[in-house]
């Protein structure tokens, strides 16, 4: 029997062959992103053709790819088109407004993009007291997500007028503009030099704190609850996320569980990794284990929020716990209980 010839990119492997071989080629997922974008009649070529017997030899696969691979190797744009398609695509996905003021030339700085720096409660301060149709024309000339946080700390009212003269808006004057960015700009000024910079105290001492040994981190912590018990509580809920309940000792966990009810148990593990999930589960009878298990499969979406909240609950739980000496967590200064 004469031996077969391996199949070479030159052979002859017409187009809607090689698109099948590529199709079969990748994963399901991927395929239907792919169908997704062909005719009917596309679809219903690769159908009939996927119908026959054929072999999808490695050669013949190597032939497709090579193929595709030379197709792309063009350009699909002309020269000079590309940034046309870019503008295309943005605003299929963003609206037309909104890409708009992404590509204004930036020769010249684009009135108000300096605006979105500042804090948005602070620059609905400063425009409330102003006309509503004023308003509407800096909203107009920022982009939609800042001018949705600035609207947000507006009385209803005001939102509903400001809206309404943004709907009919259909031309503003440049002067008018460069006009008000002077006017907000300075009042910005004004009202941030007055209320000062505002600063996450908490969050930065925890940031610090975290940062330091633990042995000193510790002795501070201690020093800070002799004075303010309840600062110091702050302090270690900030520094201490719901996954390092992973890190408690022995049959700490056991003793954590035990005050934990299990609507709030369920609801926590919903997010957590599989590590803490198996930490938790053996600290459980092997019933509630299995009931835990299958809830959990069953449970359907759940809000964020109310996941977070009720991981917090259990940290508060562990901290007091630990503050009590009941439980110890590793790598928090204490020594595992033996």
């Amino acid at each position: 029997m004469t031996p077969m010839t391996p199949m070479t990119a030159t052979q002859a492997i017409d187009k809607p062959m090689s698109a099948l071989l590529l199709v079969l080629s990748l994963e399901e997922e991927a395929v239907s992103r792919v169908l997704r974008h062909l005719d009917p009649e596309d679809i219903r070529t690769l159908h009939q053709l996927a119908s026959r017997e054929f072999a999808p030899t490695g050669p013949r696969l190597t032939a497709a790819y090579q193929g595709f691979l030379a197709a792309t190797r063009e350009p699909v744009l002309p020269t000079g088109e590309g940034s046309a398609y870019i503008e295309r695509l943005a605003q299929r996905s963003l609206g037309r407004e909104e890409s708009k003021i992404i590509f204004q030339t930036r020769d010249t700085e684009v009135p108000f993009s300096d605006l979105e720096r500042r804090n948005a409660k602070a620059v609905a301060t400063v425009l409330e007291g102003e006309n509503p149709r004023v308003i509407a024309a800096i909203l107009s000339e920022i982009s939609a997500a800042y001018a949705a946080s600035v609207l947000a700390h507006f009385e209803t009212a005001l939102r509903v007028k400001v809206m309404l003269r943004l709907a009919s808006l259909d031309q503003i004057p440049t002067q008018t503009i460069d006009a008000l960015h002077r006017a907000v700009r300075e009042q910005l000024s004004n009202v941030e030099a007055e209320s000062g910079i505002p600063v996450d105290g908490i969050g930065r001492a925890a940031s610090i704190l975290q940062r330091l040994p633990m042995a000193e981190a510790e002795d501070l912590l201690g020093g800070i609850g002799e004075g303010d018990p309840g600062l110091a509580f702050k302090l270690r809920r900030q520094m201490f996320s719901f996954e390092d309940l992973v890190n408690v000792q022995g049959r700490g966990m056991q003793t954590l569980v035990k005050e934990v009810s299990n609507d709030q148990l369920l609801l926590a593990l919903k997010t957590a990794s599989d590590a803490l999930k198996d930490k938790i589960l053996t600290s459980v009878s092997k019933r509630a284990a299995e009931i835990l298990i299958d809830d959990l499969s069953a449970m359907g979406p759940v809000k964020l929020s109310d996941v977070e909240r009720t991981q917090q609950e259990i940290v508060d739980m562990a901290l007091r716990l630990e503050a009590e000496g009941k439980i110890v967590i590793a790598g928090r200064g204490g020594e595992e209980l033996v």
